[in-house]
């Protein structure tokens, strides 16, 4: 599900390493916390993170960056069962380290302006976004499995502070993409009202190909939202989604597990990062004009599904626009229209740009920026699709390309690219 660019230390040389990416380490719960306060993944192993520390004489080093992994959701207990044997359910197969070339969790201070922060990378491993938290495990496929995403939240964040300095930070980006970029929307004001340190000063959000729209299906069925429905009673996320959203949604709470619903009640300063046509979400939402989105650009695309494709990009917008975050004092919001999940991890980091302005940038204006600015000074939003080839309208778009391939298939769970 996620475009990442995760690449495992053993494959690269360590001098290479250390002039190009950055090295993330391993750190798993110790199993004592993990088993007192039940914070386990899946399959009852405990969470983890891993984590590049800043320089100690580093000015930056009570700044951090904390990112949300990403990789789709289990919709049933056979799937978390089957999850649960995967690296998206379990940390016993962890690699002890893993390295990133772009976006907020590279070490390139020239294509990150967050390179000299303390970055932490949070291992996804509860299937619901860490949102649940039922109390007995489940029996399915013959094994016992934990629904504990929201203890897992509170455990890793308050093992951060104990443990690695997170008790003394100053500046917090809170970020990640695809499922990660969706417990950003959710958990935003929780972390800032309950885990922060006192000490932080500044508290932002960007999330990243996180606003998955409730949207039916090209022939008009409710599939998603049915899935996503699912989820949330199953891992009984009442209590790990946002409150107010929750309190507004008295017998309808699982509207919450979606972000345009927890976003319109979220009052942590925050910068979007999406695609209005988002690939993830053309092959597991709509899964409409398969043929002209398998690949590439739209260049494959007949004028009558560049239609289509424009009214998911309004749908979007419109949707987006109701949550209220185009009007909040102290946001921003980078939306574009290529063909990508997750790329702003990734290439699209340094190369994708808005009415001139390259996403790095838009965010670091946004990021420097009092929580009480006007948010159309930080706002970048996406053309139409062309009806006429090469139909993609921001030239930007070609440094990057997805494939549905993988996307249009009954698959359980979403590994990274």
């Amino acid at each position: 599900m996620i475009r990442s660019t995760c690449v495992l230390l053993s494959l690269l040389s360590g001098v290479f390493l250390q002039q190009t990416f950055a090295i993330l380490h391993l750190h798993k719960l110790p199993e004592e916390i993990a088993n007192s306060t039940g914070a386990v993944c899946l399959d009852g192993t405990p969470p983890a993170f891993y984590l590049a520390p800043a320089e100690t004489a580093s000015p930056k080093n009570t700044s951090w960056v904390i990112f949300f992994r990403g990789g789709g959701w289990c919709y049933d207990a056979d799937e978390c069962a089957e999850r649960a044997m995967t690296d998206l359910g379990s940390t016993k197969d962890l690699s002890p380290n893993v390295t990133f070339a772009d976006g907020v969790l590279s070490s390139d201070s020239s294509t990150n302006p967050f390179a000299a922060y303390n970055r932490a990378w949070l291992w996804y491993c509860d299937g619901a976004s860490f949102s649940g938290d039922v109390e007995t495990p489940v029996s399915a496929k013959g094994v016992s499995i934990y629904f504990r995403g929201h203890r897992i939240l509170n455990e890793v964040f308050a093992y951060l502070a104990s443990d690695f300095g997170f008790n003394q930070a100053t500046d917090v980006l809170l970020s990640g993409c695809s499922a990660g970029g969706l417990a950003t929307y959710l958990h935003a004001d929780y972390i800032r009202d309950n885990l922060l340190p006192s000490s932080v000063k500044r508290f932002k959000v960007m999330p990243i190909s996180g606003f998955f729209l409730m949207h039916d299906t090209y022939d008009g069925a409710p599939k998603y939202q049915e899935q996503m429905k699912g989820v949330f009673e199953m891992q009984n996320c009442t209590n790990g989604v946002n409150s107010q959203c929750v309190a507004n949604h008295e017998g309808e709470e699982w509207r919450c597990m979606f972000a345009n619903e927890s976003a319109a009640h979220v009052t942590s300063p925050m910068f979007p990062v999406n695609s209005a046509l988002d690939s993830w979400q053309m092959g597991n939402i709509w899964f409409g004009d398969e043929n002209c989105v398998a690949s590439g650009q739209f260049q494959n695309c007949t004028s009558g599904q560049i239609a289509d494709l424009n009214k998911y990009q309004t749908d979007f917008l419109v949707d987006f626009t109701s949550s209220g975050i185009p009007n909040r004092k102290g946001n921003g919001m980078f939306i574009e229209s290529c063909f990508e999940h997750c790329a702003a991890n990734d290439a699209g980091f340094s190369e994708y740009s808005i009415d001139g302005i390259v996403l790095k940038n838009a965010l670091m204006q946004w990021w420097n920026s009092s929580v009480n600015a006007d948010p159309k000074q930080f706002s970048y939003l996406p053309c139409s699709l062309q009806t006429q080839p090469p139909h993609q309208c921001n030239p930007s778009c070609s440094s990057t390309t997805d494939s549905l391939e993988q996307y249009f298939k009954p698959i359980a769970t979403h590994k990274e690219k």
